[in-house]
């Protein structure tokens, strides 16, 4: 996937952020290469431009999706292991993913899991951070404030299958 200058982008790791240039660098003796400068709210991260591996950068989810989204948040949640490290191992393997879908997915079976049990501190850390991802790269695509961006996302959440 390439991008231009000024692409809002998506990193796994770092959240939604904006390519500010493409730039030419040589590292570790090697011949040069383009990087992507990205901005992050936080940080500035350089990544290499040509095919994005998994946990490269991804376009911004389009607006004409959210429609799946919606769905997916209202439909039945997947049942987690009872097991401590096997589900650990289940939530960080989609989000391994960095796909929107994933966030969606985590947040919907999270919170189901939370009406039925106290999350541990694990579990309570990966539901906010990504909730906020999710609300962040929400809002964004759909033009909402972060508050109606919220409601939507619990309004989704409190009318599952």
């Amino acid at each position: 996937m390439n991008f231009s200058v000024g692409d809002r982008v998506v990193h796994k790791n770092f959240g939604m952020g904006t390519v500010v240039s493409i730039e030419e660098m040589k590292l570790s003796g090697n011949g040069p290469r383009l990087f992507y400068r990205v901005n992050f709210s936080k940080t500035t991260v350089w990544v290499p431009v040509g095919n994005q591996p998994e946990d490269g950068l991804r376009p911004i989810t389009p607006k004409s999706q959210l429609y799946r989204y919606r769905a997916l948040l209202k439909s039945s949640p997947v049942s987690l292991e009872g097991d401590f490290r096997k589900r650990h191992n289940e939530l960080e393997k989609r989000m391994d993913r960095g796909t929107f879908q994933g966030l969606c997915e985590v947040i919907r079976d999270l919170s189901a899991l939370n009406a039925e049990k106290s999350l541990n501190y694990y579990e309570k850390t990966l539901y906010r951070n990504s909730r906020e991802a999710l609300v962040l790269e929400w809002a964004v695509i759909s033009g909402m404030s972060h508050s109606e961006t919220i409601s939507e996302i619990d309004g989704c959440l409190e009318h599952r299958n």
